[in-house]
């Protein structure tokens, strides 16, 4: 009975142990981040929310059109950190689109053209993009499968991040945020 089980059981951790974490592919052949999600408030509100969060997390993504109040693009660009903890130097670093639209009471973000540059040691011993890019759609030989793996796994959990930011900063009550901002009283040091 022993020895009928050890099989079995060695089959289903291997099955359960091969899944990773892999984009969508839309028609176009490319790995394509996609959300779209619910928002209850007005379409004037919901712009300066969007424009407040380009401008607050400029280092990620960059504004670069919009199409009035309905329609934002930009690119951005994620560090993939190698390591835990924040103990680690960076991998690689990938560049993407962002298209965020707006309609009645809902938006779609998207993530997009994803372009992976790695990084190498230099001679000073900094880690440095390097001078080749991958798109993420080309799929790895069998050395560099494990890097490809990993590296697909950590775009997948910080484009999720992004988009949970996102997510937040419409979902969030803008009323309660400027309750918190409220300046104290004026002190008078002439009247006792």
């Amino acid at each position: 009975m022993r020895l009928l089980m050890f099989p079995v059981l060695l089959i289903l951790a291997q099955c359960t142990f091969a899944q990773t974490q892999v984009l969508p592919v839309d028609e176009r052949g490319v790995h394509t981040f996609l959300e779209v999600s619910d928002v209850a408030k007005a379409p004037k509100e919901i712009s300066s929310i969007v424009r407040k969060f380009f401008k607050s997390n400029s280092k990620i993504v960059k504004l670069r059109s919009s199409k009035g109040d309905t329609a934002y693009y930009g690119t951005g660009k994620l560090v993939l950190v190698k390591g835990t903890s924040g103990i680690g130097h960076p991998s690689a670093e990938v560049n993407f689109n962002i298209s965020l639209e707006l309609k009645k009471g809902k938006y779609r973000l998207i993530f997009t053209d994803y372009i992976l540059t790695p990084y190498e040691r230099d001679r000073y011993a900094n880690f440095v993009p390097t001078t080749t890019k991958y798109r993420l759609e080309d799929k790895p030989g069998k050395l560099n499968r494990m890097e490809w793996e990993n590296n697909m796994k950590m775009v997948v959990t910080e484009s999720s991040k992004l988009s949970g930011k996102l997510r937040s900063a419409l979902n969030s009550n803008s009323a309660d945020a400027g309750a918190e901002t409220k300046k104290p009283a004026a002190v008078s040091t002439t009247s006792w």
